[in-house]
């Protein structure tokens, strides 16, 4: 089926139905959440009752974008009975964590993505592994049947283009995104304002949590691989919610000769989320699908269950046999 077909298919289910639920990826990110608030704010426009889920934290830094208890947070169920559940974002449906409670086998479930190795859930799949964004997408979705793009959707699908590509800068970075921005700029989009929001406003707190973990970060394999260690423990003593250290993983590539940087953030006694990006040439998200996890070439991720030092030992050599093998 051609993008057109399915574009289409999806618009007409914008317009048909009145009742949407929508959601992305545990612990959502900028794409998570400026996909949800455009979507939402079009949806909206179109007169729809929208309800919009995430399981997780909303980071401090995109807190401009969303307003009013746009996105809830909480395990609080919906007033009114959605029809269609719009799943964003998300390679499986299991990682919308306490949201899948909310979405039963009567409603009709669209499946938007752009990551590698989608399950393809939905009962309307689109996956796009080139887009930069699933914002683009979502972009490309409505200008195609005609629709306006309002300066607050302009705004929140700028945010997400520009948080998945690290500022226009990762390997996602395409000119058709750059012909995107283009037109949310056109559309109302502020580049100055999103990118300070997001990238240039932190607290005391936060830059003092990335001071002690750059001086204390190890390189191992001959400087191969460079570690960062995210405790609980540095988490309080700094006052700093762990959904606003997103973005402290991409200092891990920054040393010159460092082909894959890792970032373990302790969850519990027993629990680590390792992050892992990789330069260009190194698909690291095979090494995280070998791990029970996932993502792009470049960016990928798992969870352990076991203790911090033993999470980062193991996971250090496993990454350099993978490097070496």
């Amino acid at each position: 089926m051609t993008d057109k077909a399915v574009f289409k298919k999806i618009n007409d289910l914008f317009k048909k139905e009145d009742y949407f639920l929508l959601t992305s990826h545990l612990d959502p990110d900028g794409d998570s959440i400026g996909s949800l608030i455009g979507l939402r704010e079009f949806l909206k426009s179109l007169g729809k009752k929208v309800v919009a889920y995430n399981d997780g934290n909303l980071p401090d830094k995109y807190k401009f974008l969303v307003a009013n208890n746009q996105i809830r947070f909480s395990n609080q169920a919906p007033e009114f009975k959605p029809r269609v559940a719009v799943i964003l974002e998300c390679p499986e449906i299991a990682r919308i964590g306490f949201v899948q409670n909310f979405i039963n086998t009567d409603m009709i479930r669209v499946n938007i993505d752009h990551h590698p190795r989608n399950k393809l859930y939905g009962d309307l799949n689109y996956v796009d592994e080139s887009a930069s964004a699933v914002a683009e997408i979502l972009y490309d979705i409505i200008k195609s049947n005609g629709h306006n793009i309002s300066p607050k959707i302009a705004e929140s699908f700028y945010a997400a283009i520009a948080s998945d590509t690290g500022r226009f800068k990762f390997a996602n970075t395409s000119s058709k995104c750059f012909s995107t921005a283009s037109q949310l700029v056109e559309a109302g989009a502020n580049p100055k304002l999103i990118s300070d929001k997001i990238f240039s406003t932190y607290s005391a707190g936060t830059i003092k949590l990335l001071g002690n973990l750059l001086e204390n970060l190890e390189l191992h394999d001959n400087g191969n691989i460079c570690i960062l260690k995210l405790t609980l423990e540095n988490l309080n003593k700094y006052g700093v919610n762990v959904a606003d250290t997103e973005g402290i993983i991409d200092y891990s590539l920054v040393i010159s000769g460092v082909k894959v940087g890792i970032l373990f953030k302790e969850q519990g006694p027993q629990s680590v989320k390792v992050g892992l990006r990789s330069q260009n040439s190194i698909d690291i998200s095979r090494f995280a699908r070998s791990k029970g996890g996932g993502g792009h070439a470049n960016a990928a991720g798992f969870k352990v269950n076991n203790d911090l030092n033993k999470t980062v030992a193991n996971t250090v050599a496993e990454v350099a046999a993978y490097l070496n093998g």
